[in-house]
C-alpha cells in the first residue's frame, strides 16, 4: 500500500509540475555540492534569458549534456543576447566558455535530494514500471477477493452406494425394440 501511495503521490506531482510549465531534470555529477546534492531531482522553471541574475542556478544545454550551474557573472553587452558565465559551486573556477540562449533556459526553483534516480530509473524503464503497477493491482483485488469472501462450510457426504431394485419386464423391451426395427427403414 505504501509504494502504490508513493507512485500516485509522484504520478500527481509530476502532473502539476508540467501543468505548471515547469521541468524536472536528474543532478548527474557533484559540481553544485553542497547545494544540489547528486541524485537530486531538480525543479526549473523555462523563462526568458532576460530574467536570469547573477547568482541564479540555472539548467541548459551544452554539446547535447544537461548541466545545472549557478550564474556568476552576466555580459549584456555582447549583442542581442546575454552571455552567461556559469560556475558550479563545489568547482574552483568558472567554465571556461560564457553561455548563451536563443530560447528560454531553466531557472532553478526547488529540488529534492534523491528522488532523481527512482525518477530516471522509472522513466528508462517504464514498461518495468506498468508491469510491477499491474502486479501490484492485481495482487491487491485477489488480496481483497480472498479476504472478502468467508470459506464455505464443506459438507461430508456419504460415499456408501445406494442400491435400487428396477423391474424389468423383458416381454415389454422386447416389444418395444421390434417396433423401433420396424419404423427404421435402412
Amino acid at each position: 500500500m505504501v509504494v502504490a501511495v508513493g507512485l500516485f503521490a509522484t504520478c500527481i506531482g509530476a502532473v502539476a509540475i508540467r501543468s505548471l510549465g515547469m521541468g524536472t531534470f536528474l543532478v548527474t555529477n557533484a559540481s553544485m555540492e553542497p547545494t544540489l546534492s547528486t541524485g537530486s531531482l531538480v525543479i526549473v522553471e523555462l523563462v526568458a534569458p532576460s530574467l536570469i541574475a547573477r547568482g541564479d542556478i540555472i539548467t541548459f544545454d551544452r554539446n547535447g549534456q544537461l548541466n545545472t550551474l549557478r550564474v556568476i557573472a552576466i555580459d549584456a553587452a555582447s549583442g542581442a543576447e546575454p552571455a552567461f558565465t556559469t560556475k558550479g559551486d563545489a568547482n574552483p573556477a568558472a567554465d571556461p566558455e560564457a553561455v548563451h540562449f536563443s530560447g528560454k533556459v531553466g531557472l532553478y526553483r526547488t529540488s529534492i535530494p534523491l528522488l532523481g534516480y527512482p525518477i530516471a530509473y522509472v522513466q528508462a524503464h517504464w514498461m518495468l514500471g506498468l508491469i510491477l503497477i499491474a502486479a501490484a493491482m492485481l495482487f491487491a483485488w485477489v488480496t481483497t477477493l480472498l479476504r472478502g469472501c468467508p470459506a464455505r462450510p464443506v459438507r461430508n457426504r456419504s460415499t456408501r452406494p445406494v442400491l435400487a431394485t428396477v423391474a424389468i419386464d423383458s416381454e415389454e423391451v422386447w416389444a418395444n425394440h421390434v417396433g423401433w426395427l420396424r419404423k427404421a427403414s435402412f
